[in-house]
């Protein structure tokens, strides 16, 4: 938790400057969308290897490459539509963040921006980095309960 802390306390999650409209409202989102791409990216980047690394360790003692995809190119497709899904929900932070806008205060409004963007990145991270634990927890699942797979023995 303290390193969210440590993190949440620079420039780009907070709001320096009051937005005065709905344009800047957007471009505090829109000027950030790299950094959550930038830091979404890295989170998959690594979730990417240590899934590989769980399917090589696990298909010589287990008989069964856990985490890897019944072909390369379903795991392609699915990190492109990740990446599209996830700038989708990214563009719902300043859609509410106008909502609220048009409910209350701006200053309220300008409030759940930040913590949505902030909420938003952090859970972001986390969804990317689940299959991970997912991975090796069913490889130590199967592990523990002596499964095997592949071929019978003869």
């Amino acid at each position: 938790m303290r390193l969210l802390y440590i993190l949440f306390d620079r420039p780009i999650f907070k709001r320096e400057t009051p937005v005065d409209d709905a344009r800047d409202v957007i471009r505090w989102w829109e000027d950030r969308r790299l950094f959550f791409n930038f830091v979404v990216g890295c989170a998959g980047i690594l979730t990417c290897i240590l899934v590989i690394v769980c399917a090589f360790v696990s298909e010589p003692i287990v008989g069964e490459a856990i985490g890897l995809p019944d072909g390369p190119l379903l795991g392609v497709f699915g990190i492109f539509f990740y990446a599209i899904f996830a700038n989708l929900f990214y563009t719902f932070g300043w859609i509410c963040e106008l909502q609220m806008r048009k409910m209350t205060t701006a200053e309220k409004s300008a409030v759940l921006g930040v913590k949505s963007f902030r909420a938003g990145v952090t859970f972001s991270i986390l969804l990317t980095l689940s299959p991970v634990v997912v991975c090796w927890l069913a490889f130590a699942l199967a592990v523990l309960h002596g499964q095997t797979h592949g071929p019978a023995p003869e």
